[in-house]
């Protein structure tokens, strides 16, 4: 019962390819009004630049352009309000020029306005002595570095804001770059990395103006408190793109705006659904600045979202339409009726049938059903929505470091490697060996034990004993880390009922004994954010049901560790039932954590809420899963949402009759959170 979230950003193009805009038309006299504002845009996509110490990008263009389309056909901007500098068009000229001539001189008390950047950031020496480091964080043009021209400076970006902002305050910044001074990535890596190393010399100011305030003016400070400001990524860390597909952030950024829902997202809400969809594919944690409850570029409505159609009936059933994210072979698709309003596509009781796809060519597919029955007959113009993502998509890409590299595998270890990843059922399913770099990577430690790292470098899970052992114990901590991609990418179906980051509000709060005589410091964080746990510190999870959910739910938790573990809540066989506007705090002995290394590495808390009709053995998908497909699952294991569950993690039986008992039949809902272990105070 899980409508695929998939942020690998991996073929984001909901939107159809769009011409490449040329900056001529970026300077009107005038703009069209939606009613009484007017939607203004400006979107800059620099992928190739003119210095050759700049490496150039594959999808910062593509990411600006889907964003246009995204603009247009979902939030309804008029064309003609949107200005689109791509490559050699976003030069510092070519961008001063645009952001007076296509914002300034036509922004007005209420308007809205975009501003999009997708391409390299970095740091440069600060000129003004108002960065704590000592450095400003720059975006970099098309020419910034050759004939004299900077980078863009912070400090000059939030002075063209200011500017801005005194016309309107509805303005939105949204920056996939990232200032960690990471080089970028060779062709044989799986990312690229939207960062290059610090620049020397002073960046100067190339903007000849003057603002009220001379000091610096922040992006966030009082001075601007409703400005909204959306970052791929944290300071210090990348922000990453998958060549030929896009910018993990903005992908995922895309795949929320442009599904079914028929409500309007605030910030807010859209922070913790494009939050778990990044970490799904990367370690990067997106940065949400500014009044976060606004609703999103200001829309109190939606334009229809695009959707492949059925175009034959079949056998087989055939599906087209434009691109979309997670399809493939294996994906899976539930059928509405055609005319069905947003609203009924996101709830599977309204659905017709699933289908899953046998084969596909990027534009067109054919498909089986496997629900047991079809509720309706399907109709050619019948709309197909994707609920689950195609195996591809799915896999986690893992690197053994040859030996003949620093910290590298020796050949006989490397050799019982792969035969593990083939042998372990699970593993042989969800990962897949790459000789590419920058994902996951398995190595030698200094102490001659086997390693995992993510992508950042970070040590995940170290393993020791005999080769064979470490080779298997790796393998099942691969399909682990796995399993947690796959859960990361799941969106809940609530229909009329319920919505994601909302109806359900989790948060971590102090156990009721600590093991220190003193309690240490704890700065409780508000429900759905991120919440910093003392080292030592023991914690439980409560749960909150909206006051206006229509329904009570049975409640589980999974939280995901940074080294693959996976615990789930309530313990054992128990269900807990949430009725509207109470809470609930999982506080039994095997329910309560303490704080404990690796310090400032992020874990996950994803809380479920379903209907009483379709109960789940949380317990189970912590296990592995054969155990999860026993005897001993119960009666749970036979529930819609949990066969949905064991479907979305044992790629190989989707669709098969083992795994096929019906379709699920009623909505759900999940939200999210981020815990850090960080140093007691």
């Amino acid at each position: 019962m899980f409508r695929q979230a998939l942020c690998s950003a991996i073929a984001v193009s909901l939107l159809m390819p769009a011409p490449r805009a040329r900056t001529g038309s970026c300077y009107r006299d005038s703009l069209a009004r939606s009613g009484e504002t007017k939607q203004m845009a400006l979107l800059i996509g620099v992928g190739r630049y003119r210095s050759e110490a700049v490496p150039d990008l594959k999808a910062a263009a593509g990411d600006a352009e889907k964003m246009r389309r995204l603009l247009i056909q979902r939030y309804g901007f008029p064309p003609e309000n949107i200005c689109t500098l791509l490559d050699e068009q976003a030069s510092m000229a070519g961008f001063l020029l645009a952001f007076d001539k296509a914002l300034l001189e036509h922004a007005r008390q209420g308007d809205v306005a975009v501003i999009y950047f997708a391409g390299h950031g970095s740091q440069a020496p600060d000129g003004n002595q108002d960065e704590a480091d000592g450095l400003d964080e720059t975006l970099l043009l098309f020419d910034s570095r050759t004939g004299g021209v900077p980078d863009l400076s912070d400090d000059v970006f939030n002075r063209l804001l200011d500017r801005l902002y005194q016309k309107t305050r509805n303005i939105t910044v949204i920056l996939d770059s990232c200032n960690s001074g990471t080089a970028d990535r060779g062709d044989d890596s799986l990312y690229l990395v939207r960062s290059v190393p610090a620049a020397g010399g002073q960046v100067n100011n190339p903007v000849p103006t003057k603002v009220a305030d001379e000091g610096r003016v922040d992006l966030l400070t009082r001075s601007m408190p409703d400005l909204v400001r959306l970052s791929a990524s944290q300071d210090g860390e990348s922000a990453r793109e998958i060549p030929g597909y896009g910018g993990i952030f903005t992908s995922a950024l895309l795949l929320v705006l442009s599904e079914a829902g028929s409500r309007p997202l605030t910030y807010a809400q859209l922070q913790r659904q494009v939050q778990s969809l990044v970490r799904a594919e990367s370690p990067q944690i997106p940065y949400f600045q500014g009044n976060l409850e606004r609703l999103v570029f200001g829309a109190a409505a939606l334009n229809r979202p695009q959707r492949w159609e059925v175009i034959r009936t079949g056998p087989p059933l055939e599906l087209g339409g434009p691109p979309l994210a997670g399809l493939g072979d294996g994906a899976e698709l539930r059928i509405y009726d055609g005319a069905s309003e947003r609203k009924t596509l996101r709830d599977p009781s309204r659905a017709k049938a699933t289908a899953v796809i046998d084969s596909f060519n990027g534009l067109n597919a054919t498909a089986r059903f496997v629900s047991p029955s079809l509720k309706e007959a399907i109709r050619a113009g019948d709309l197909a929505v994707l609920v689950r993502p195609a195996h591809q998509f799915l896999r986690l890409r893992v690197r053994i470091r040859p030996g003949d590299e620093p910290a590298g595998v020796p050949d006989s270890l490397a050799n019982e490697l792969a035969k593990a990843v083939e042998q372990v059922a699970e593993a042989s399913l969800l990962v897949e060996l790459t000789d590419r770099r920058g994902g996951f990577e398995l190595g030698m430690g200094e102490a001659g034990n086997l390693q995992l790292q993510d992508p950042d470098g970070r040590v995940r899970r170290s393993f020791s004993g005999s080769v064979i052992s470490q080779a298997y114990a790796a393998a099942n901590n691969l399909w682990q880390h796995a399993r947690q991609k796959a859960l990361l990418q799941l969106r809940g179906e609530g229909g009329e009922d319920f919505m994601d980051g909302q109806t359900l509000q989790v948060q971590l709060v102090p156990a009721a004994r600590q093991a220190a005589a003193e309690p240490k410091e704890w700065n409780q964080a508000k429900p759905n954010s991120q919440q910093e746990v003392p080292l030592g510190h023991f914690w439980n999870v409560k749960v909150r049901l909206s006051d206006d959910s229509p329904k009570p739910l049975l409640i589980g938790v999974l939280i995901l560790s940074s080294d693959g573990a996976i615990a789930a809540l309530p313990s054992g066989r128990r269900q807990v039932r949430l009725d509207p506007g109470r809470s609930y705090t999982f506080n039994l002995p095997d329910e309560t954590f303490q704080g404990q290394p690796p310090l400032n590495i992020p874990d996950q808390i994803l809380v479920f809420g379903t209907q009483e009709s379709n109960p789940v053995a949380w317990h189970l998908l912590a296990e592995s899963a054969l155990t999860r497909g026993g005897q001993s699952s119960g009666a749970a294991s036979g529930s819609s949402l949990y066969r949905a569950l064991d479907r979305y993690l044992s790629l190989g039986t989707r669709g098969s009759k083992a795994q096929d008992g019906g379709q699920e039949d009623s909505t759900w809902t999940m939200s999210s959170m981020l815990l850090r272990v960080v140093a007691a105070k």
